[in-house]
C-alpha cells in the first residue's frame, strides 16, 4: 500500500502545476481553459487507471473513467467548454468532493491514519463547487482564480494524504 502514495503524489503534483499555471497566464488560461483542464484529466485518469492496474483498486476505475472522458471532451471542444467552465468545473468539483467525502468516512470505519484530511478535501471541493456554480457570470478572471486555488489546495491536500495515509 505503501506504493500507492505515489499515485497520491503525481495526482496532486499535477492539479498544484495546473493551478500555478492557471493563477500565472489568467488571460490564456480563460483563452484555453478548456485545453488546459483537458489534458490534466486526462493525466489524472491514466493516473487512476494505473492505481487499478498495479493494485486492484477497483474503486478507482470510476475515477479514472470520469476524469479522462471529461478531459477527453474538454480538449476536444474547448470553445464550448470555456463558454459553460464554471458549471462543467462546479460539477466536477461537486462530483470528487462528494466521492472524497465517501471514501474519506470508510477509511474513517477502517481506522485509517489521515482519513479526515480526504474528509477536509472533499467539504472543501463541494464549497468550492457551490461557490463557482452560484456566480458563473460575474466574472471569467474571478471563476479562473477559484479554480486554480481549488486545484492547488485540491493538490497539496492528494499529496498530503498520500503521505499519512499510507506512511506504514
Amino acid at each position: 500500500m505503501r506504493a500507492l502514495r505515489w499515485n497520491y503524489y503525481i495526482d496532486g503534483l499535477i492539479l498544484i502545476v495546473l493551478g500555478v499555471l492557471a493563477m500565472r497566464y489568467p488571460l490564456e488560461a480563460i483563452m484555453s481553459v478548456g485545453f488546459f483542464m483537458g489534458i490534466g484529466l486526462i493525466a489524472s485518469g491514466i493516473n487512476y487507471f494505473s492505481a487499478y492496474y498495479l493494485f486492484g483498486l477497483k474503486r478507482f476505475i470510476l475515477f479514472g473513467v470520469l476524469d479522462f472522458i471529461m478531459g477527453v471532451y474538454m480538449c476536444v471542444q474547448p470553445g464550448i467548454t470555456a463558454f459553460v467552465v464554471p458549471f462543467v468545473i462546479g460539477v466536477w468539483l461537486l462530483s470528487v468532493g462528494i466521492s472524497r467525502v465517501g471514501m474519506s468516512l470508510w477509511l474513517g470505519g477502517a481506522e485509517v491514519d489521515g482519513w479526515w484530511l480526504m474528509l477536509l478535501n472533499g467539504i472543501a471541493l463541494i464549497i468550492m463547487a457551490v461557490l463557482v456554480c452560484m456566480s458563473p457570470l460575474s466574472s471569467a478572471l474571478s471563476v479562473m482564480m477559484i479554480l486554480a486555488g481549488v486545484l492547488i489546495v485540491f493538490g497539496v491536500l492528494a499529496v498530503l494524504e498520500g503521505c499519512i495515509m499510507f506512511r506504514q
